[in-house]
């Protein structure tokens, strides 16, 4: 069966798009959307064999830790272990928008899924078309850029069409989409705060005594 690639309006979606899209997540499938700045690879984070299918499309080593997004920043207290006072701090400044979170994966994170030390990364997105897509799923979404390993990331839906075709269920077509500054990264998972990436936010002061892994300091 040929993948389905649907227009839509990013800042207005249309609601048949993003019904076609939700339930190819919901039923296991993998699509493709324009995220906050790229086009994305997305699938169920609780479903393991299609996060096990992107890394085999993406030609990546399982294993390898995954993004989520989240449709709410309540979502969160449900997926981590423990949300601390300085995820917490950051989360209520900062999201929706492009901070990345590390934490301990709570129980119903699946083992295969998780990144190292038993984490799992959450990220609660601004953008209009991914809070409508998520908030249709209900659950976090593996946001993982539409490229295969090591290439740069697909602009366009027909980029993404030519890259992975029928291994994907839909395809959302929104337009071009560019690579912006990457969203912040820190990891909240132990008891001092780790910088992992530094992108648009200044997150520095809310993160009281943390180590600096960005390679960018200052």
């Amino acid at each position: 069966m040929s993948v389905e690639l649907l227009p839509i309006d990013p800042d207005r979606p249309d609601r048949r798009a993003l019904d076609a899209a939700a339930e190819s997540v919901l039923r296991g499938g993998v699509i493709a959307f324009p995220g906050d700045s790229l086009y994305v690879l997305g699938c169920s984070l609780l479903d393991v064999s299609s996060v096990e299918l992107i890394a085999r499309m993406k030609r990546r080593g399982a294993g390898r830790a995954v993004i989520s997004l989240i449709p709410e920043p309540s979502q969160a207290h449900g997926l981590a272990l423990v949300v601390s006072p300085v995820a917490k701090r950051l989360m209520d400044a900062f999201w929706p928008g492009p901070l990345s979170l590390i934490f301990l994966a709570a129980s119903i994170v699946p083992v295969g899924v998780q990144g190292a030390g038993g984490t799992v990364a959450l990220r609660c997105p601004r953008d209009p078309l991914c809070q409508a897509l998520l908030a249709r799923i209900g659950g976090p979404v593996v946001a993982s850029s539409a490229n295969l390993s090591g290439q740069p990331p697909a602009q366009t839906a027909e980029e993404v069409r030519t890259l992975f075709g029928n291994s994907l269920d839909v395809i959302l077509d929104g337009g071009p989409r560019r690579q912006d500054v990457p969203t912040t990264l820190v990891d909240v998972s132990g008891p001092r705060p780790k910088l992992i990436r530094r992108g648009s936010l200044e997150v520095d002061a809310l993160l009281g005594d943390f180590e600096d892994q960005s390679g960018s300091h200052g």
